[in-house]
């Protein structure tokens, strides 16, 4: 074999696209190695609940008992509420559940398979994808309470119901986005890592889980104010496309929750390709 035929048998591994394309580049590699991504989340999915007496039955059983936890909370420091709170509080849980661990998945994606990155190469973007895919179908599962709550309480069955699976792809979507932007930096120092964990458990408060769109607006001006978190909207759907209707919340809260998802994703996107590479040399 020439010199001259060897060059063209061979193809570039791992060619490089400038870091502004990156958002429409990844979005190409994820569908070009769709099978690799299928079967990690498969293998993800399975290896959360290996060896477990319950198996998937504790992807219910987990937000259910919080949720109890936090209604019996909330019952002792605020008297009797909302017939239907124990009802928001799981659907919150749900929810913000898919954010804080896509968000932890994607910070932690190159750090947290090191063994992996040093022994095959293949598109990096794939690690923070196939935790949220992971943690987007756990969710969905865990949505499966809803089917005896809507018994119990009579609510319609329709089409809003549609809401509640999307507004978990919107929280691990924008979970994705704002997690790769960090996933290098990560690398280099853990403490971004520990700072997340902060993170999460902090917006859990200022998020609409153990309160509601509605009773933030009472508020006045600092109900105003928590609005502005992207989380308002997502959770909000998923409560209204509940009891079958669709969301009060006003059309630009949505729009805005989207667009900041949107937004996450391409700088992420651009912070991640460019800096990845030097990144994982660190490991």
């Amino acid at each position: 074999m020439t010199k001259d035929t060897l060059s063209q048998s061979l193809r570039v591994v791992g060619e490089r696209t400038p870091s502004i394309f990156a958002p429409i580049s990844n979005i190409k590699i994820l569908f070009g190695n769709s099978f690799v991504i299928r079967n990690l989340v498969r293998r993800e999915v399975r290896g959360k609940y290996r060896n477990t007496i319950l198996g998937y039955a504790w992807t219910v059983l987990e937000p259910t008992l919080l949720s109890i936890v936090y209604w019996f909370l909330f019952i002792m420091l605020a008297g009797n509420p909302d017939k239907y709170y124990a009802v928001w509080v799981l659907i919150g849980v749900i929810v913000w559940s898919c954010f804080g661990k896509s968000l932890m998945s994607s910070v932690t994606s190159l750090s947290g398979n090191t063994r992996m990155i040093h022994l095959v190469f293949f598109p990096r973007i794939i690690f923070p994808t196939t935790a949220v895919l992971a943690n987007v179908v756990i969710t969905v599962m865990s949505s499966f309470v809803i089917i005896p709550i809507i018994l119990a309480y009579g609510f319609p069955v329709g089409i809003h119901l549609v809401l509640i699976p999307l507004s978990i792809l919107l929280s691990g979507f924008m979970g994705m986005g704002l997690g790769i932007m960090f996933a290098p930096i990560n690398c280099l120092q853990k403490d971004v890592e520990h700072l997340f964990r902060f993170i999460v458990r902090a917006g859990f408060f200022v998020s609409p889980i153990m309160w509601t769109y509605e009773m933030a607006l009472e508020r006045g001006v600092y109900g105003d104010i928590v609005l502005w978190n992207p989380m308002v909207a997502p959770i909000t759907m998923a409560r209204h496309g509940l009891i079958g209707k669709w969301p009060d919340i006003p059309l630009e809260w949505i729009f805005y929750s989207v667009g900041m998802a949107m937004f996450f994703w391409i700088v992420g996107s651009i912070i991640f390709h460019k800096y990845e590479r030097e990144a994982v040399k660190h490991l």
